[in-house]
């Protein structure tokens, strides 16, 4: 007992290693227990068992040989099927899914008389009167299989025009149809060509009947506003239903084709059974003759099993508990970690770094930076404590935080009472400019109601620039991801030489965003580093801008 409170610690608090170890010496003395057992219940048998052993190793392994090659023939027919569509109905085409079919039956054929001379010489006669007529049959069913599917090889060539593929026919007849929209000018119908191609697609991958009844509703409407549009003449008009005819008489073919091939290989699902279950049986009617000649011995293996299962489930508990406690801690600390590293780092970033990139550091064509920073808080520091300064701040950025979720922007960092956040990256986003903008919206927003709640008297002044900028992490201990570049500086340049309680934006990103929002004029003014700069006042949404969806590229 002493020794063993040595090995846990006394009662102190087990590390991760350690349970690990101590599991894992738990794990040697179970597998060096049941393998030393084993040893000894294999010895007393293998005099008595290896013949016969070998034998039907050798039955099983033909059965599993011939099985494997029936499975490839299948490969090939399922390939076949999942292919004819898009294939040329050329001879040669369809000669090399016949020649690689043939093949594989034919070493079935092959294996299946091996298998009958081995089985020809087991002494005591067991197999001489069934397995062999069982063989045959087998054989037989296999050879009709594949004269059934040379038979769907033969179906498909009937199908083929001018050696083309039948989706190449459907294409051909969808682009015709297409292009005669097009030039009656009838945009409006596109959709419903789409829509085709569309149910055309996902039923080629599915096989599902329902995809292709979508299709033929959507054609049938399709051949309604057709026939009701007055941009169609009436040549026009021919011609357009032509080409929808022609585009619907090839999906019919289609279809009906793979109602065909379905038929003939649910025929012989039915038939694979049966032959699955004949070479089953022959494998053990040989293992049950195994299987007596091992029972007659295995008494006394049986009891040195029984004992070492014993000692096994024991040892099987203290290994158990053990990892059990180490992963349950090991599952606590990794969640923790993570937990962690997603509050530092933006998630893609963070798996980057779990997969050990050195260098992290990535180049953005066009994103929006936001630089904020609350006026009146010097002033607010002067004569507040330093606990209900930090309380202050914690409710504003946590606030803002919260936006920055709802507009899938990125929080890069906070100095001070000074906030910065980016649309664009690290995932590229198609409207990060117009999230921005709402997002400096909605900071005005949250710091008037702050000041309202709590008597407190201050504004925000906000700066926002678009262009490219560099991404990365720097350093290797409290490691930030930051950005770099000119459109950074400018952003902090808009935000420092901005007026207070306003969002004052550069002329690029006035231009992407005049369609939507209201500014004023600014005019020129002197940036440091940057000589006159025409700036921008964002003073609103426009009423008849829709909602912007935020949309990762």
């Amino acid at each position: 007992m002493k020794i063993w409170k040595r090995l846990t610690g006394g009662g102190r608090k087990l590390s991760i290693t350690t349970k690990f170890a101590l599991a894992f010496i738990a794990l040697l003395l179970l597998i060096g227990i049941v393998s030393m057992t084993g040893f000894v219940s294999l010895r007393q048998m293998r005099n008595e068992t290896k013949a016969v052993l070998l034998t039907s190793i050798e039955v099983q392994r033909r059965g599993f040989e011939m099985d494997a090659a029936l499975r490839n023939a299948r490969r090939v027919e399922i390939d076949f099927f999942l292919r004819w569509p898009s294939i040329n109905f050329s001879s040669t085409n369809l000669n090399e899914f016949r020649d690689k079919h043939r093949q594989e039956i034919e070493k079935v054929i092959d294996i299946s008389s091996q298998l009958q001379e081995l089985l020809a010489q087991v002494q005591g006669g067991i197999f001489k009167r069934q397995s062999n007529p069982d063989l045959v049959e087998y054989v037989e069913i296999v050879e009709q299989y594949s004269r059934s599917f040379q038979e769907t090889v033969g179906l498909v060539s009937n199908l083929g025009i001018d050696n083309v593929g039948v989706l190449e026919q459907l294409e051909q007849n969808l682009t015709l149809l297409r292009n005669r929209l097009e030039l009656a000018e009838a945009q409006e119908f596109l959709g419903l060509v789409n829509q085709m191609q569309s149910y055309e697609k996902e039923y080629l991958s599915t096989r599902e009947p329902a995809r292709m009844e979508l299709l033929t509703k959507t054609a049938q409407q399709l051949r309604e506003q057709i026939n009701t549009s007055a941009k169609f003449n009436e040549t026009e008009r021919r011609q357009a239903l032509r080409y929808l005819d022609a585009y619907q008489s090839v999906a019919k073919d289609i279809v009906r084709l793979d109602k065909e091939i379905q038929d003939k290989i649910r025929n012989f699902d039915q038939q694979a059974q049966a032959l699955a279950d004949k070479l089953i049986d022959l494998a053990d009617a040989e293992a049950d003759r195994a299987r007596r000649t091992i029972n007659d011995t295995s008494e006394t293996a049986t009891v040195l099993l029984v004992a070492a299962v014993l000692v096994a489930l024991i040892a099987a508990v203290i290994i158990a508990r053990q990892f059990a406690s180490a992963l349950t801690t090991l599952d606590r600390e990794t969640a923790k970690s993570e937990h962690l590293l997603l509050n530092v780092l933006p998630e893609p970033i963070a798996h980057r770094l779990k997969r050990e990139e050195r260098t992290i550091a990535d180049h953005f064509n066009e994103v929006t930076v936001l630089f904020a920073d609350i006026v009146g808080f010097t002033e607010l520091a002067s004569h507040t404590s330093p606990i209900e300064l930090v309380e202050i701040l914690n409710v504003i950025f946590s606030e803002f935080d919260q936006l920055v979720e709802e507009h899938h922007l990125e929080k890069i960092k906070t100095i001070g009472d000074a906030y910065m956040v980016v649309g664009g990256l690290p995932m590229p986003m198609l409207n990060h400019t117009e999230a921005i903008a709402d997002m400096a919206l909605d900071m005005q927003r949250v710091i008037e109601q702050f000041c309202q709640e709590t008597g407190k008297s201050f504004s925000i002044r906000i700066g926002i620039h678009t262009g490219p900028v560099i991404a990365g992490i720097i350093g290797i201990k409290k490691f930030i991801y930051d950005l770099w570049g000119d459109t950074v500086n400018i952003a902090s340049r808009m935000e420092s030489h901005g007026l207070p309680g306003s969002i004052q934006v550069t002329e690029d990103t006035y231009k992407r965003l005049k369609h939507r929002y209201h500014f004023e004029d600014r005019g020129p003014i002197q940036v440091k580093g940057k000589g006159q700069m025409n700036c921008y006042l964002l003073t609103g949404r426009k009423q008849n801008s829709p909602t912007i969806e935020y949309i990762e590229l």
